[in-house]
């Protein structure tokens, strides 16, 4: 592995000089990462992916998060040290400590208190600029699209091989008729009038999307945060839905409420919250089931590859994932 010029360039300004050795860390499922040690100190060199259909530019949305939160003292993150637009790179400081493997009390509230500092400077002039969260949503309406979207997405794929057709099957015959079902049921709930409603300003939050445990380091007992590829406004309930349903390191059903008590005890209209929360994560649990199948989709798996992610048996490793949340999940709602 070579460090390239843009790369080198960013080490000169800060005044790092080689030689380096070089990792490859493949904890991210999104971009390259690479450690750089010198004997001297440590840092990460991100390289992020770019794709025709993939419009959302990864390197300045989580380095313009970084350097706000920098920039306004939120520590437990990694400092935005340079980056580089032409070849896609960034440099950041060096996070120690590994991912937890059990999920305790205390990490809950550290998570909470996170949410709650990078939201203390929301109102500041940069902050108020900062872009909409990847699949920010709104009203109640852009939640139930949100899901039927990725329905439609992987319904729209052609199989082309045995494991394809069974991932097409799984949608069409399970995933399919429970969101219209849930669409049913949601709109029995409230009022037409609510549909549509856009969250206030007010009721908005700061939030890295794509937040659980998962984007996390511990050292000594202390919680670090990570990826903020995904970052920007979005709706609190969406935020706490998502931290409810992450996959890959999850929650507890308590834990869960934890969060969701912890995080709101500093927003407005806290009780209105949890009403949306519940009646809304259902439909959250629905699209982390898709979220699952992204892989089936060629734009998402080249970007897996591109990250470093095993390519053999991917489809059925992400297809016995999803089809197992399904049973755990969301079986009874059928």
């Amino acid at each position: 592995m070579m460090i390239s010029s843009p790369i080198d360039a960013l080490l000169r300004q800060q005044g790092i000089d080689g030689p380096f050795q070089m990792t490859s860390i493949r904890s991210g499922r999104n971009s390259l990462v690479v450690l750089l040690s010198n004997g001297t100190g440590e840092w990460i060199v991100k390289s992020y992916y770019s794709h025709s259909t993939d419009k959302r530019d990864r390197l300045a949305v989580e380095f313009g998060f970084l350097q706000f939160l920098n920039n306004e003292g939120v520590t437990g993150i990694c400092r935005a040290l340079g980056e580089d637009r032409a070849s896609r790179s960034a440099l950041y400081s060096f996070l120690p400590g590994s991912r937890p493997k059990v999920i305790r009390s205390e990490h809950i509230v550290q998570a909470a208190n996170f949410i709650g500092e990078v939201n203390r400077f929301r109102g500041s002039s940069v902050g108020m600029q900062l872009p909409e969260a990847a699949d920010a949503c709104f009203s109640i309406a852009d939640h139930i699209r949100l899901a039927e979207n990725r329905i439609s997405l992987l319904l729209r794929l052609a199989p082309a091989s045995q494991i394809e057709s069974e991932a097409h099957f799984f949608v069409k015959e399970q995933l399919q008729p429970l969101f219209i079902e849930l669409n049913k049921r949601i709109s029995n709930q409230i009022d037409p009038s609510e549909w549509s409603k856009q969250l206030s300003a007010e009721d908005r939050v700061l939030s890295p999307s794509d937040f659980g445990f998962h984007n996390t380091l511990e050292y000594n007992g202390s919680l670090f945060f990570v990826d903020f590829e995904y970052a920007g406004w979005d709706d609190p309930a969406k935020l706490i839905c998502d931290f409810f349903c992450q996959p890959e390191l999850p929650v507890s059903t308590s834990q869960g409420v934890q969060f969701m008590e912890e995080l709101l005890l500093g927003l407005p209209n806290p009780f209105a919250m949890i009403e949306r929360v519940k009646l809304l994560l259902p439909v959250h649990r629905l699209k982390w089931c898709c979220i699952l199948l992204n892989e089936f989709r060629l734009e998402d798996r080249e970007r897996r590859l591109h990250a470093g992610v095993e390519s053999i048996g991917l489809l059925d490793k992400q297809l016995g994932k999803a089809k197992q949340y399904f049973d755990h999940h969301l079986a009874m709602l059928t």
